[in-house]
């Protein structure tokens, strides 16, 4: 194509320009290019930040100086209908003997009988003022209790026998609900009074403790004119007939009343208010669902799965941080591609620390037998990443001594403990990754003002060509123009 024909047209013009303009944008393509090198490489850094941050959680979890993790017990029964339990890691191993003799039960209380239509109250002509003592322990002091005052109205007391029952109940659940918002008490600490029909236009008043149990009890002081001893509700005797008294005796202490639960184990007697009991054996919650005669058996094992699954959690996140390391950290020996990070000593020394971490030998150690991971089971592939490789050697170590597993992990010198601190200089709020990841936030503030500055010269530089151009085409054309001009003489 001649030069007439490349300025034959305003596109002949625009294509000469775009060709000039591919050349002239060569540095800047370049720049594009390392900004596109550098969202790359702080997306890498982020997520090496993300697996290097899971593997130090866990690392933390089990290195943990108060909850150890390796000491997780499980516990069954031989008859769940019966009762359940379960074991934390203070438990102690082997079998109970338990057998259940009753259930704990809340303190109940329920007045006389009355026919709905009478006015038994009437009599009452001013206002009555009686106190309910609740059970309110506390750390200090576990026998401690409150007294709740409550009064009811002569108005309300004149009303019919139904809707002064309904007073007196409305009175006494107002009088909890304050005590509770005050937090004078606990929610689980309150009486709730209630009214029921035992049968067509017959009402009993009802008081019944949140929480069961001999602690939970309730004791009275009556009114000036004895307003619960006319209802019946602390008769000291238990409720039979229309008559009012207790549903369940209370007795005098936690040994004698009939609230508490009370179970053998192993050959002694326990006495507890809840069916949910935590303090019988250590480490150990029973759940009493049912009374028996026939022994029950409770047996705390070690929870070698539970244990099994931490170290897994643990393993499993070192190798993926390990498996990214050296994908981004070291040349593929297939296609020798060279990883993002393979140039960047910060984090190419990573993927040596922790496999070094994996094969250290642990001098913190009780028992010298278990002083590497190799010892528990725990073996590393040739990519370098753990597993539990052999499952007896596991078991057997958890069984024997759960301390023997943890201290590989825990000891000051043991690879969860040492990793946590290693990994620390990396991921913290100012450590080698925000390092980096800030000094990449410079070079693309940088690599932007220099882009943003190159398009306005080849924007410049764009206009000048076309001018350029089209100036060039002017002067083709007025040559055409003389030249026709001229050879119209000639012939």
């Amino acid at each position: 194509m001649d030069v007439n024909s490349l300025l034959g047209s305003q596109n002949s013009i625009q294509y000469l320009v775009d060709q000039y303009m591919i050349y002239e944008a060569g540095p800047k393509n370049d720049l594009l290019d390392r900004q596109d090198d550098l969202y790359e490489r702080k997306s890498i850094l982020s997520d090496l930040d993300s697996k290097l941050s899971a593997l130090q959680s866990k690392a933390e979890r089990l290195s943990d100086p108060v909850t150890d993790h390796f000491a997780s017990r499980s516990a069954s029964v031989s008859d769940s209908d019966v009762i359940t339990a379960s074991a934390g890691a203070t438990a102690g191993l082997g079998n109970h003997t338990i057998t259940i003799d009753r259930l704990a039960i809340s303190d109940t209380r329920v007045s006389q009988q009355y026919t709905d239509t009478d006015t038994s109250f009437s009599g009452f002509l001013t206002d009555q003022t009686f106190m309910i003592e609740v059970g309110s322990p506390t750390d200090e002091d576990p026998a401690n209790r409150r007294n709740l005052s409550i009064t009811v109205s002569a108005e309300d007391l004149a009303l019919d026998n139904n809707d002064a029952l309904i007073q007196i109940a409305d009175a006494i659940n107002s009088a909890m609900y304050t005590a509770v918002t005050a937090e004078t008490i606990g929610s689980e600490e309150q009486v709730r009074a209630s009214v029921v029909t035992e049968e067509s236009g017959k009402s009993r008043l009802v008081l019944r403790s949140d929480s069961s149990g001999y602690t939970y009890r309730m004791d009275f002081t009556d009114s000036t004119d004895n307003l619960l001893s006319t209802l019946g509700v602390t008769n000291a005797v238990q409720s039979s007939g229309t008559a009012g008294g207790y549903i369940t005796e209370v007795g005098t202490s936690a040994t004698t009343s009939m609230l508490n639960s009370k179970m053998n184990i192993d050959g002694l007697d326990f006495y507890r208010d809840s069916n949910n009991v935590t303090d019988a054996l250590t480490g150990v919650t029973l759940k009493l669902l049912d009374t028996t005669e026939a022994s029950q058996t409770v047996t705390v094992v070690a929870d070698v799965e539970g244990v099994k699954s931490e170290v897994n959690g643990f393993l499993d996140a070192y190798n993926e941080a390990l498996t990214y390391l050296s994908e981004k950290t070291q040349i593929d020996p297939n296609t020798y591609q060279r990883g993002a990070l393979a140039d960047d000593v910060t984090y190419r020394g990573i993927v040596y620390d922790l496999r070094n971490y994996s094969m250290s030998m642990v001098s913190g150690v009780s028992n010298s037998d278990y002083s590497r991971l190799f010892n528990i089971g725990i073996e590393a592939d040739s990519d370098g990443k753990l597993s539990i490789a052999d499952a007896d050697k596991f078991q057997t170590a958890i069984e024997t001594n759960s301390s023997y597993v943890s201290e590989l992990f825990n000891a000051s010198d043991g690879m969860a403990t040492k990793l946590d601190g290693y990994l620390e200089n990396y991921v913290k709020t100012g450590g080698s990754i925000d390092s980096s990841k800030n000094n990449i936030e410079d070079q693309l503030t940088s690599l932007t003002d220099r882009i943003s500055l190159m398009d306005d010269i080849l924007y410049r530089r764009e206009s000048q060509l076309t001018q350029e151009f089209t100036s060039l085409q002017e002067m083709m054309y007025n040559l055409q123009s003389q030249q026709s001009f001229l050879s119209s003489f000639i012939r």
